[in-house]
């Protein structure tokens, strides 16, 4: 036998800790209370009329790391108001406003929108943000929200 298999002082990995059987998604996400938009400021913002300000607030902390599930769908709701408040023909203009980042934090909570089962009218509107969102961003928005690991 060789003398350097007696040594085992090479194996500094611990290859059990990879075990598939073993892995939690959800391990990276620290419960953090008080994560949402500003319900407040984003109701302001709608009664004094401020569509824009409203969505670009509503987009300004989403919940993506906390568990609460009633958390994200508050918020959820609260972005859905504010893409109702839109006329169609506002849709692209406010599209146009909002950067790649603000793109894909809207675009998760148009598909979360959709998955909470709102009514014709509510999807209508989704889908005409939906359609603007994939005009200016691509399908590299589409991806981006459907690979990313933090979910709504």
């Amino acid at each position: 036998m060789a003398k350097n298999m007696q040594n085992t002082s090479y194996r500094k990995l611990d290859v059990d800790a990879f075990d598939p059987e073993q892995y939690d998604e959800n391990d990276e996400t620290v419960d953090t209370p008080g994560l949402g938009p500003d319900e407040r400021a984003v109701q302001g913002y709608l009664s004094s009329n401020r569509l824009d300000d409203a969505l670009h607030a509503s987009l300004v902390s989403p919940p993506l790391k906390t568990k609460d599930q009633n958390v994200k769908d508050r918020a959820t709701l609260l972005v859905t108001k504010v893409l109702q408040s839109f006329k169609n023909a506002e849709i692209e203009q406010a599209v146009s406003k909002l950067s790649i980042d603000e793109g894909d934090i809207l675009m998760k909570y148009v598909y979360k929108a959709m998955e909470l089962g709102s009514d014709a009218a509510v999807c209508q509107s989704l889908l005409a943000w939906h359609a603007q969102l994939v005009a200016k961003f691509g399908h590299g928005a589409i991806m981006r929200v459907f690979s990313g690991r933090q979910r709504l």
